[in-house]
């Protein structure tokens, strides 16, 4: 038996993507698959560091320093327009416009995952803080 270990975070894309193969219905004869779950600052921080897993979901923003290490799949990508990373405010705040925040603090789910290089790319001049996931929406 052939283990294949497979990492990703609980976000709902990431749960989508391994959701076929923990209900059964994705089957691959000869393969057992192997979870890893984890937030996705962690996810790129290991596969970037020790390249643990055989398949991992990551952030856009992360692939440049694990290019050496991983290739891209053609599919189960949950990167495109219309839709997050989003900047939230306190109810009452001043900053009306991303401009606003020039040189704030800025909660950021990771230094590496795609709303961080989301950020840096509308935002050069920000200081970004890195929260857990979960708590950046209440943190602000």
């Amino acid at each position: 038996m052939f283990r294949l270990k497979v990492a990703h975070s609980p976000d709902s894309d990431d749960a989508f993507m391994y959701w076929g193969i923990a209900t059964g219905a994705v089957k691959a004869e000869g393969i057992e698959f192997v979870q890893a779950l984890s937030d996705i600052e962690s996810a790129n921080a290991v596969a970037a560091r020790d390249a643990e897993y055989d398949l991992t979901a990551i952030s856009v923003g992360a692939y440049p320093y694990l290019a050496d290490k991983y290739l891209l799949l053609d599919s189960g990508a949950s990167f495109g327009d219309g839709y997050g990373p989003i900047l939230v405010v306190p109810v009452g705040a001043k900053a009306m416009k991303a401009e606003d925040l020039a040189g704030k603090r800025i909660a950021v789910p990771g230094l590496r995952t795609s709303a961080a290089l989301a950020l840096k790319l509308r935002l050069a001049e920000h200081v970004a803080v890195p929260m857990d996931f979960k708590a950046v929406g209440a943190a602000a």
